[in-house]
């Protein structure tokens, strides 16, 4: 029984606690939290540079065109005054998650993405790589568990694609099909997947 006070008025109530049902464990929300664009900052900073900041904050690596290091510590981004571009993603075992992916939106030289065992990853972020399908040329999706056959379809509108490879993918059921279905979408890419 929970006992409340307002106004003069007592109030009983019977509170309770649900354990079983929780759908997402507690680091899985503080994650969706971490994932999150923050508008405020995107109009300081910009787009490729927020991008930069969610990837590292959330374990991942970024990389800079005319920049030979991978970045993966926030404190070793360039300044703020200083323009950047991002070129690579690399989300290997990272906490990015598809609500992430929108900081996708604005950049404009994303040529290369890996995925590999990002726990967090679903259909939703492949949907959402349309944000660069004008630059993204290379892409790596591995050991992700949550990806199925119609995440994988969604890389037919990455017209500029030039080489998957797809690897160790659970819940994919079909790979041939949608090899197949790829390589009639994109005719000049290069495909490498294996169930």
């Amino acid at each position: 029984m929970l006992a409340l006070r307002t106004a003069g008025v007592l109030l009983e109530a019977q509170v309770t606690v649900q354990t079983k049902s929780l759908k997402r464990p507690f680091w899985g929300w503080v994650n969706m939290m971490f994932n999150r664009v923050d508008r405020a900052r995107l109009k300081k900073v910009g787009p490729d540079r927020l991008c930069a900041e969610w990837l590292l904050k959330n374990g991942a690596k970024a990389k800079f065109v005319k920049d030979n290091r991978t970045h993966v510590h926030f404190n070793a981004l360039p300044e703020e005054s200083l323009p950047v571009l991002m070129e690579e993603l690399d989300g290997t075992d990272s906490g990015i998650m598809h609500i992430g992916f929108d900081h996708l939106e604005g950049l404009t030289r994303l040529r290369k993405v890996v995925l590999h065992n990002c726990v967090y990853i679903d259909d939703q972020a492949l949907w959402k790589l349309r944000y660069v399908a004008n630059t993204l040329e290379e892409i790596q999706i591995s050991k992700c568990g949550n990806v199925t056959d119609h995440g994988l379809l969604q890389l037919k509108q990455l017209t500029q694609l030039q080489h998957v490879k797809a690897f160790d993918l659970p819940y994919v059921k079909n790979m041939q099909e949608v090899e197949k279905t790829l390589k009639q979408a994109l005719p000049s890419c290069k495909l490498e997947m294996n169930s």
